[in-house]
């Protein structure tokens, strides 16, 4: 493998991040006048914004997809520790959003709300199953193949970035930086896409379930817990913000001191080749090159628009 794939690797997110930008506007249009349903209005950009884009990468380049995209198996050990990681991530994503709510409102929370009257199982498939698979194949897959001449910190950092960039959401940003660092160090170390995706459907299939609990208790309270997880924390008064936030903070440093443990004993299992760079000239490989500046600048041309949006 040579210099450019790193190049490559970015040149292929930096596209990835432009579609996201700019396919909305020529979308929504047409999806209008096609009257879609709300979940097939919410899977059909992956698709034509993350899996064709992945074809077409294949279709150039001539790459492998199995390498490429490290659809190898993982045994059941890995699996229930890749579920174990899952459910501790998720403390850290939801102290992350709760720190970006006090700039950003919770978007995520609201297009999940609209999904309410949707059978849980379709619910499941938009929500978790289809990131999973979309966003993983472009960002653990094609993107995080192209960092394998690069320390496993340097690529988790990297696609990280990314996969927080293409959210195209300020709220959505840190967590999104921090599972992506965590997916990346699941896939390297066991050298197969599946540990990632499986963490991936986890995290998000665990919010679809807790809202179809919470959809139960608030008939037995007489609550709308769904108004409230839809205004998230712009719902609290100060005090119970701050305490949200330090008993997340809380929890979010627990959980993540036995993800370590977790990914420790992932490396026993698989051993370390997964965490060592391909390339002894490591150091040699400009990794943040012109396609990273050109992300960085558009994304945050992109969120000072929604700073003004949002306070205008």
């Amino acid at each position: 493998m040579n210099k450019n794939k790193t190049f490559y690797a970015n040149l292929f997110a930096m596209i990835l991040l432009i579609l996201y930008s700019f396919g909305g506007d020529i979308l929504v249009p047409i999806f209008g006048k096609m009257s879609l349903s709300l979940p097939m209005y919410l899977v059909l950009p992956q698709i034509l914004l993350l899996v064709v884009p992945t074809i077409v990468y294949f279709i150039i380049t001539k790459e492998p997809v199995k390498d490429t995209l490290r659809l190898n198996k993982i045994g059941l050990r890995t699996i229930f520790i890749v579920i174990g990681i899952g459910f501790l991530s998720m403390p850290i994503a939801s102290f992350l959003s709760l720190i970006s709510q006090f700039v950003f409102p919770n978007r995520i929370g609201q297009v999940v709300n609209r999904l309410d009257n949707i059978p849980f199982i379709i619910r499941l498939g938009v929500v978790a199953l289809t990131p999973a698979i979309c966003e993983e194949i472009t960002m653990r897959g094609v993107t995080l193949s192209g960092y394998n001449d690069l320390s496993i910190k340097k690529s988790a950092i990297m696609t990280g970035l990314f996969f927080g960039m293409i959210h195209m959401d300020g709220n959505q940003f840190l967590y999104a930086f921090a599972l992506g660092v965590i997916f990346a160090y699941l896939v390297r170390i066991t050298n197969s896409i599946f540990s990632s995706m499986i963490c991936h459907f986890i995290i998000n299939g665990t919010q679809v379930f807790l809202l179809e609990v919470s959809k139960y208790l608030s008939k037995l309270s007489n609550q709308d817990v769904k108004a409230v997880q839809g205004a998230g924390l712009s719902s609290f008064t100060m005090s119970q913000k701050i305490n949200a936030v330090l008993f997340y903070l809380v929890l979010a440093v627990i959980c993540l001191g036995v993800i370590v443990i977790l990914i420790q004993k992932l490396i026993k299992i698989h051993g370390k080749i997964g965490i060592q760079s391909n390339n002894v000239y490591e150091n040699d490989i400009k990794y943040i090159n012109w396609p990273v500046y050109v992300s960085v600048i558009l994304y945050i041309f992109i969120i000072v628009n929604q700073l003004i949006k949002i306070y205008k």
